[in-house]
């Protein structure tokens, strides 16, 4: 069901800055539906606050006077956090300009900033105590779990929404997951699940978020798998500590990690010996730097995750279009870390490798960024990205990719277990 927060329009969701109507939801609900609508004309007059101003941003301005009130226990509803984005392609023609890529399908790239900036609309209604007084908390994006495309062709002449919603809250983290959908049939084209920590200003440590509770059937299935996953990683992590698991656990990695090494090893060392059908891990990688720049920061004032997961895609895409010979399709984004915030003003070093190829022309790219710090010969490692792309209409079979060097071997080995279905 599509309920509660409607952000209609036709802009970029992290540029969009707009006249704001309230209404109630067309759908029957009894939320406020929060509409941001705007015309390419508001797009011209307010584009230098456009390119600064994300929809998270804009939302936080909105949150005294649209915020619904807690409930009586503290806790919150799904509904009261829930966003809906419209995307009227067949309608406004320069939204889909703006969304098209240079295969005529939707711009995953840009779907994704979209995302992020969504789950960060959701995560902000939550955290929302309805005091003007208090402090806000700093959000941030910790981890992207998991984005799947399960519509190959995301095609520009249908219309679709964005729909975002809080299905799992922690003491202070958010679980958010964000659906592209058709608008005809419902059916999801594109999903991925965000996790947000929500911060304390002055830097103590995490802020309480207000608990969540579920109410329909879906709610509270969705809270539940989401729980058990939860508890899951806390398992692991307590066997991480074990000193005898961990040492276990370590001997066994080191095993596979030296079986994965001795091919490459011989094609290195003894290339005149070496079987045919193969390519060195370090001869697949593409590079790229940029200076981050104040259009994309969040509300805290810096990156924000959308932009840096785009910049790692179509770095992604070109690397495994450079391997394979033909124009990838994206089926997955399997893990996304930050690991640290990126400033703005960085110099982002991005590094991809092709780290692992299924039988069925699946093309694993894992991505690192990095800021780099000439001045001070500094290099600090901010995100690590691992995508899955079919291309398996490439005109000559893929070659194995071999790691030579033990951090290479890593890479394949995680890929590997991420794609046990695969082989």
């Amino acid at each position: 069901m599509i309920a509660s927060n409607c952000l209609r329009r036709a802009a970029p969701l992290h540029r969009l800055l707009a006249r704001t109507a309230l209404s109630r939801c067309s759908r029957g609900t009894s939320a406020l539906c929060r509409c941001l609508s705007t015309t390419a004309a508001d797009d011209a007059r307010t584009a230098a606050a456009a390119h600064r101003t994300s929809v998270t941003q804009h939302l936080w301005k909105l949150r005294e006077s649209q915020a619904p009130p807690l409930r009586p226990d503290g806790s919150r509803l799904p509904a009261d956090s829930r966003v809906v984005v419209a995307y009227d392609l067949t309608q406004d023609k320069e939204l889909r300009n703006r969304y098209e890529s240079a295969f005529g399908t939707l711009r995953v790239g840009r779907l994704l900033e979209d995302m992020d900036a969504l789950a960060g609309s959701v995560a902000y209604l939550h955290v929302d105590d309805g005091n003007p007084d208090t402090a806000p908390p700093i959000l941030v994006t910790a981890s992207m779990e998991r984005l799947e495309v399960r519509d190959d062709t995301l095609a520009l002449d249908e219309d679709y929404n964005l729909v975002g919603s809080l299905v799992w809250a922690g003491r202070s983290s958010l679980e958010i997951v964000a659906e592209l959908r058709h608008k005809d049939s419902d059916a999801v084209a594109l999903s991925a699940v965000f996790t947000f920590v929500a911060r304390k200003r002055d830097g103590s440590g995490g802020h309480t978020v207000p608990p969540l509770t579920p109410e329909t059937e879906t709610e509270k299935r969705l809270f539940a798998d989401a729980a058990k996953i939860q508890a899951a990683r806390k398992e692991q992590r307590q066997a991480a500590k074990d000193p005898s698991k961990k040492a276990e656990s370590a001997a066994a990695r080191d095993a596979q990690i030296e079986a994965l090494l001795k091919p490459g090893r011989i094609a290195r060392d003894f290339p005149g010996q070496a079987d045919e059908g193969f390519v060195l891990m370090h001869e697949t990688s593409l590079k790229n730097a940029i200076t981050t720049q104040p259009q994309v920061r969040n509300t805290a004032g810096r990156v924000f995750g959308g932009a840096l997961m785009r910049y790692a895609l179509e770095l992604a895409f070109a690397t495994a279009y450079a391997f394979s010979g033909c124009a990838p399709t994206t089926r997955s984004i399997a893990q996304v870390d930050f690991v640290r915030p990126v400033e703005v003003g960085a110099l982002l070093a991005l590094k991809s490798h092709v780290v692992h190829v299924c039988d069925q022309g699946r093309v694993c790219v894992d991505v690192t960024a990095a800021v780099w710090k000439p001045g001070l010969r500094e290099s600090t490692l901010t995100n690590n990205f691992s995508f899955v792309f079919d291309a398996s209409k490439a005109p000559r079979p893929l070659k194995d990719v071999l790691p030579v060097v033990r951090t290479e071997a890593a890479m394949q080995l995680d890929a590997i277990e991420r794609m046990t279905n695969c082989d």
